[in-house]
């Protein structure tokens, strides 16, 4: 999982360049929900999210174990406290009234995530990873991009896998928050929220965002050229932009007061 989870390193600028950001709104609402105090952003990476965080009069710590993407993070936005360093080897050294992750919760040691985070939260402090689920909005497309990932078995493993067409509306997350572990009775307010946005990528940027990600980038090079290869050519072959609608779901739970 540690393997996995630090690939991204080995491209910093482009993942910074390609990877799409978080909705301002998820930000504004965090910030105002958790009231004041200082902010925790754990696996901050290039700072897609963080930017969102960096206003002025919010105290705000970034926790990140990949040195290279910790140093395009501290050139996007100086003056941010940055620490070099894994979620789990890190001991912090105040509480904090929110505690925030960007599509990096998954990376953290599932054993001990949810005391990490419930130890790093000030009493009534609030937690809440968010991640972008990604939504092919042209079903003939999807069913495309399907077939090759099924011939090169990676069915069920890419951003594309999954169809506006059969989108699901926001349910309350009862097995996210088992799997994270929050629903042991020491967290409360356990809620979700969702925010849609729209993105899309001509096909020679779609191939650069699909090889900064850990599945493609954790293949041969000859098997992710090869998929590469035919992914573009469907790409292109509907019209050479890929349209996605994006869902920016939200688990939120909250560090008792008492």
């Amino acid at each position: 999982m540690r393997e996995r989870g630090t690939v991204f390193g080995e491209m910093a600028d482009d993942y910074d360049r390609v990877r799409p950001g978080y909705p301002v709104a998820l930000a504004d609402e965090l910030l105002a929900a958790a009231g004041p105090g200082p902010v925790l952003e754990v696996g901050a990476g290039t700072g897609k999210a963080t930017r969102l965080f960096a206003r002025p009069g919010v105290d705000l710590t970034c926790v990140e174990p990949d040195e290279r993407m910790a140093g395009v993070l501290r050139r996007n936005i100086p003056g941010i406290t940055v620490v070099d360093s894994a979620f789990e080897d890190w001991q912090p050294p105040r509480p904090y009234g929110l505690v925030v992750s960007a599509q990096a919760w998954h990376w953290v040691d599932p054993v001990r995530r949810a005391d990490l985070a419930f130890d790093a939260l000030a009493p009534g402090g609030l937690f809440a990873p968010f991640w972008n689920v990604f939504l092919v909005a042209d079903p003939a497309l999807h069913a495309a991009l399907a077939e090759v990932d099924a011939r090169h078995g990676l069915a069920d493993e890419t951003s594309h896998r999954r169809s506006a067409a059969a989108r699901t509306p926001l349910g309350p997350f009862e097995q996210e928050w088992a799997d994270l572990h929050l629903t042991d009775g020491r967290f409360t307010e356990l809620r979700s929220r969702r925010y849609e946005s729209a993105l899309s990528y001509a096909s020679e940027h779609y191939r650069d965002y699909l090889m900064s990600t850990s599945r493609y980038r954790l293949l041969d090079p000859g098997t992710a050229r090869a998929v590469l290869d035919e992914t573009i050519a469907v790409v292109d072959a509907h019209g050479g932009t890929i349209d996605f609608v994006v869902d920016t779901d939200v688990a939120l739970a909250r560090r008792p007061a008492q």
